[in-house]
């Protein structure tokens, strides 16, 4: 009989029974029933998709007839379909290629050969390998050999196609360094479809690593062997380390959750949800110190009873792409899109046609901030094999220029995809199955210099608060387009956890940004901006610093600036308007004046001089129970350079004083809280002491000082995973004077 295996990764599969059988009773079958049985058991597993179990089968099976090419082709496959292990299944498939028959019988103990699909299997091992000359040797010896009917023929034909777009991509490779982000996020499990923030300083992914105490050891999908997919969080340190991620809140040991995308103001996470079987997308909201409990995206057009893997709604907010394997698109996974109407309604989705979507699959799109590069992957022929990173530009009138493959190295000939980037486009994220990897699945970094946005304005800044209060969630910027076509509005929430936003504006116009909160009923600040006309991609910063109290009283000015992808220019510091205004009716206060004073005097020196120097400082925020920082990097290295520097230009003598803090979070490394605030303290009065050690000239001159170790922060209420509320109380500050 004619026996056809196929890759059963994302795709939907039939259950064995009305009840999964165990690990334990599989393992139990291998030992106790016959050759004959265990055959046919692992023919019935393989063909429901059970990957994991069938290997175990397949395994005994091999007991007992080690050079079986039959048994050797199953074991191969589950290999390369449960494991994704290319390398590992080679040996396999070799010793089952010395033994070919066209009709072989699976269910028979008698049957010592492989299907002419080993051939393509072979192909498509060597393939993951960047073996291609083999690959193709292969794939062609397949279509040679193989049964005309053989639903594998258009995908050998397809992977030849690709094998030629390899060759030709990796004879010229781009200017981009793909690296591995390291064991503090990636492990042995599969860690994937990573979306990163905008500025880079979060990270959040998908991970199939069990839980503590094993909690979701009991929900573990025995088709690949596989626990439950978690989304987490992991954030860059001031040293540009990422720390150890944590699980959100909404997560369930016994459910799948995904992520697809993430908000500009990471205050709503996408979700990739089976729990009705068809597979659709949810959200959820960060409220309240916390993210809630997942909802359905309430949208007829999008979730159907169809597949709808992923979202992604721009920063404007004017344009929502999602993919979806409905009937009417052009084979396999499409990319749709919607627009906001005036109603603020989502329009029907329109399919972006032929010149984006395949006969294959094309998904996770992902729209640059200037609202024209789309980002997205696709298996089809341009790809260099499995899924490719590709982009595609839109035009004034909404056509879609032909899609351009990323090449080589940021592509490999595995899968890669979910591809995400900061705003200026040159440093992204993707997952990819490579050599050298921690786990089945890893998320890597791409920096490049051929991927940055042009063309655009992006308004950045921070709102700050008096005492570092918590930022009030009604807090937003409405920005609106004064000589636009529609004069367009869109209004942008700042981050809860530091009060950073981001906001894209057209090139060549006017903007209104009005500062508001109470729900927009009250105007804290408002101004007018005019982004430059070049081609290039600036930025534009505004940082306003306000009492929670009074949110209506700005208590120091807006800093000011542009920076451009071609080189950064300082933030001027003139005072506003607004400033003047409000010191001509004697509105300011005397912190105000004396800030005022500082920024005047900023502006006389634009280098240190013997008579002013500016007071460096360090602030660095720890990770549970660490103690110590890198000495050799960062900002550390930088603020002791600084000290060394004003030593150097004559600055007479300096003061070193040194304040640490541990939150109230229980301790398991030291013998108390108190214990690991002095430590943090000791620590970093040691690495500026190590620092100067060797520098006798500047000894006598540098007095360090620990004033302070405390313990700080709200009482401990067993919520350890709660990062935003004990981190901030977590530091050494080092102040000078």
């Amino acid at each position: 009989m004619r026996f056809l295996f196929v890759l059963l990764a994302l795709l939907p599969f039939t259950s064995y029974s009305q009840e999964d059988p165990t690990e334990e009773e599989i393992r139990l079958i291998a030992e106790n029933e016959s050759e004959q049985r265990l055959a046919v058991k692992s023919y019935v597993l393989m063909q429901e998709g059970y990957s994991f179990f069938a290997e175990i089968i397949t395994d005994k099976l091999l007991q007992f007839q080690p050079d079986n090419a039959n048994y050797n082709y199953r074991k191969g496959f589950l290999v390369l379909d449960g494991r994704k292990d290319a390398a590992e299944a080679i040996p396999f498939f070799e010793k089952a290629a010395t033994k070919v028959t066209k009709t072989p019988d699976f269910y028979s103990t008698k049957e010592t050969a492989a299907p002419p699909d080993v051939y393509y299997y072979l192909g498509r091992v060597y393939h993951l390998m960047t073996k291609i000359d083999k690959a193709q040797e292969y794939y062609q010896k397949f279509l040679v050999n193989s049964d005309p009917n053989s639903e594998l023929i258009p995908y050998a034909r397809l992977k030849l196609r690709q094998c030629d777009v390899a060759v030709r991509e990796m004879a010229t490779p781009r200017s981009a360094r793909v690296e591995n982000i390291g064991k503090q996020v990636n492990g042995k499990y599969p860690d994937y479809s990573s979306v990163i923030s905008l500025d880079g300083s979060a990270l959040y992914f998908t991970s199939r690593r069990p839980w503590e105490n094993n909690e979701s050891g009991g929900f573990r999908d025995y088709r690949y062997n596989h626990f439950t997919e978690d989304v987490y969080v992991s954030y860059m340190d001031f040293d540009g380390e990422w720390m150890e991620p944590f699980r959100l809140e909404f997560c369930i040991p016994s459910r799948n959750e995904a992520t697809i995308a993430v908000s500009p103001d990471e205050r709503r996470i996408y979700v990739y949800e089976d729990t009705t079987g068809d597979g659709d997308i949810y959200y959820s909201n960060f409220e309240t110190n916390r993210f809630q409990e997942v909802v359905k995206f309430e949208n007829d057009n999008v979730n159907t009873e169809w597949w709808e893997p992923h979202i992604y709604v721009t920063p404007d907010g004017q344009t929502m792409f999602f993919s979806s394997d409905r009937p009417g698109g052009f084979g396999g996974r499409d990319i749709y899109r919607c627009v906001k109407l005036p109603n603020q309604e989502w329009s029907q989705p329109i399919n972006l046609g032929p010149d984006v979507n395949t006969p294959f699959d094309e998904d996770s799109p992902f729209m640059a901030i200037d609202n024209k590069t789309l980002y997205f992957a696709s298996n089809g022929p341009l790809s260099m094999g499995d899924f490719d990173i590709f982009l595609s530009r839109r035009d004034a009138d909404n056509n879609w220029s032909p899609p351009i493959n990323l090449g080589f190295p940021l592509n490999s000939t595995n899968d890669d995809i979910y591809y995400t980037t900061t705003t200026d486009g040159l440093r992204g994220f993707l997952t990819s199955y490579r050599d050298g990897g921690y786990g089945e699945k890893d998320i890597y970094e791409v920096k490049n210099d051929y991927l940055g946005v042009n063309a655009v304005a992006v308004l950045k800044g921070q709102i700050k608060t008096v005492n570092d209060l918590p930022i009030p969630e009604d807090v937003a910027i409405e920005i609106t387009c004064l000589d636009c076509d529609q004069n367009a509005k869109n209004t942008v929430y700042p981050r809860l956890r530091d009060g950073i936003y981001f906001s894209s504006m057209e090139s060549c116009h006017k903007y209104e940004l009005v500062y508001v909160y109470d729900n927009g009923q009250k105007v804290i600040y408002t101004e007018e901006v005019q982004t430059s006309c070049s081609d290039r991609y600036d930025e534009i910063y505004r940082d306003i610093l306000i009492d929670v109290s009074q949110p209506d009283e700005i208590v120091s000015l807006p800093k000011e600036g542009v920076a451009t992808k071609d080189s950064i220019v300082s933030r001027p510091r003139d005072v506003s308007e607004i400033e003047k205004e409000r010191e001509k009716k004697g509105k300011l206060t005397r912190k105000e004046r004396k800030e005022r004073k500082e920024k005047e005097k900023e502006l006389q020196f634009d280098e240190f001089s013997a008579k002013d120097f500016k007071n460096p400082y360090y602030k660095h925020y720890f990770n549970y129970n660490k103690a110590k920082i890198n000495p050799n990097r960062g900002e550390f290295k930088k603020f002791v350079k600084k000290i060394e520097e004003q030593l150097e230009l004559g600055r007479e003598n300096i003061s070193i004083n040194i304040y640490a803090s541990a939150s109230h979070v229980p301790t398991q490394t030291f013998e108390s809280n108190e214990q690991l605030a002095f430590v943090r303290a000791e620590s970093i009065k040691y690495d500026i002491i190590a620092y100067f050690q060797n520098k006798t000239e500047y000894q006598d001159r540098i007095v360090v000082t620990i004033q302070q170790s405390i313990v700080s922060g709200p009482e401990y209420e067993k919520d350890f995973y709660n990062r935003f509320k004990y981190r901030p109380y977590q530091y050494v500050e080092v102040t000078t004077e």
